[in-house]
């Protein structure tokens, strides 16, 4: 696989990228050795969606439509480490697990599901972030080229300014076998040890918790110590000084 041809944005192979799960959910990708994409339709924002709902219009004048809602199917990470929004996002019960790979590694997971036809299948890239007026202009020529796969990965990686603050990186998906998976989402096994190089525990949990936390992932995961981590970004100031005149 050509990877660079399908990595499309400011990042490399090696870019670190970043996803939470609730622990239940965390525990369930180690124990089934799977992980789940799913269809844009399933997304929150109903920008993200309108380009494969919008018609589409050829330049002889036909209209019709974009025909990849059934096959393409999408996971969301992010770049940013260290980020007070996406606890609160993700974690609003101080209880999620943050885990780091790379676009390198992310893509290798899925290229072992898939390996005959990952580089015409499978895409990632950086989401950019745009205001509406440019969201509209940006759905007039992302076709121009035709409307392939590629094309439509990249449709998939616009977002409006609102949510600048996800950071985000999109791996994008085709199904190519014409098989219809349960409840719009793609499972694909894969070996949750060789993609997960960090896990990171909620800062906010007192350091009772931290540790007890950390035990079970190191139980149940095979994780090693130094592998688990408590995010940082809660901790105490130290040392800071105030003057008065």
């Amino acid at each position: 696989m050509n990877s660079k041809r399908n990595v499309f944005g400011n990042v490399t192979e090696r870019t670190w990228i970043y996803r939470f799960f609730p622990r239940d959910r965390f525990f369930q990708l180690f124990e089934e050795s799977q992980n789940a994409l799913v269809r844009p339709t399933m997304w929150d924002d109903p920008f993200e969606n309108a380009i494969l709902d919008a018609a589409v219009r050829a330049k002889a004048g036909e209209n019709g439509e974009c025909g990849y809602h059934e096959v393409v199917y999408g996971q969301s990470w992010t770049l940013a480490y260290a980020s007070d929004a996406m606890w609160q996002i993700y974690s609003p019960n101080k209880d999620a697990i943050r885990v780091r790979t790379t676009v390198g590694k992310l893509l290798q997971s899925i290229r072992a599901e898939s390996e005959d036809w990952t580089d015409a299948a499978c895409f990632i890239g950086r989401v950019k972030y745009l205001k509406k007026s440019e969201l509209r202009e940006f759905c007039k020529t992302v076709f121009s080229a035709g409307l392939s796969k590629k094309a439509v990965a990249r449709s998939l990686l616009v977002k409006r300014k609102a949510h600048k603050h996800e950071n985000e990186v999109r791996l994008i998906f085709f199904e190519l076998t014409n098989t219809k998976h349960p409840g719009g989402v793609y499972k694909y096994g894969l070996d949750p040890l060789a993609l997960i190089d960090q896990v990171m525990v909620d800062g906010r949990v007192s350091r009772e918790e931290y540790l007890r936390v950390k035990a079970k992932i190191m139980r149940r995961t095979i994780l090693k110590e130094q592998q688990v981590e408590r995010s940082l970004l809660y901790q105490e100031p130290k040392n800071i000084d105030v003057k008065i005149p």
